[in-house]
């Protein structure tokens, strides 16, 4: 199951895309005990790299199955990086202003007959 990478990256582009069209990625082949595509996603000064096994990248041209669940895969690598943390709430507790009548009094005095 030896694949080229021009051939993995004509597979890989069109997925990519679908996630998000503005979004850069680099992949290299992997040798080893299991072969597969390194995938580097970059966006807005952040990346990130992945890991892809080659069988998921040929069964996915083939299998709409495949294909959605390699889609998953890059999505949450994605999601990933670019997610930032919300900032942490604030335990304070604020008080209104005060003034001679106490706190939380219209100083006009409203409309009370």
């Amino acid at each position: 199951m030896k694949i080229a990478l021009e051939d993995a990256n004509k597979r890989l582009r069109p997925i990519i895309r679908s996630i998000d069209k503005r979004a850069d990625f680099v992949s290299s082949l992997t040798e080893g005990d299991k072969p597969g595509i390194s995938l580097t996603l970059s966006k807005r000064e952040k990346s990130k790299t992945i890991a892809i096994p080659l069988e998921a990248v040929v069964s996915a041209a083939d299998d709409p199955i495949q294909r959605h669940r390699l889609r998953g895969r890059i999505k949450r690598a994605y999601d990933r990086m670019l997610f930032v943390a919300p900032p942490m709430a604030s335990t304070k507790m604020e008080r209104g202003s005060t003034s001679a009548d106490g706190y939380f009094r219209p100083s006009g005095g409203g409309n009370r007959r």
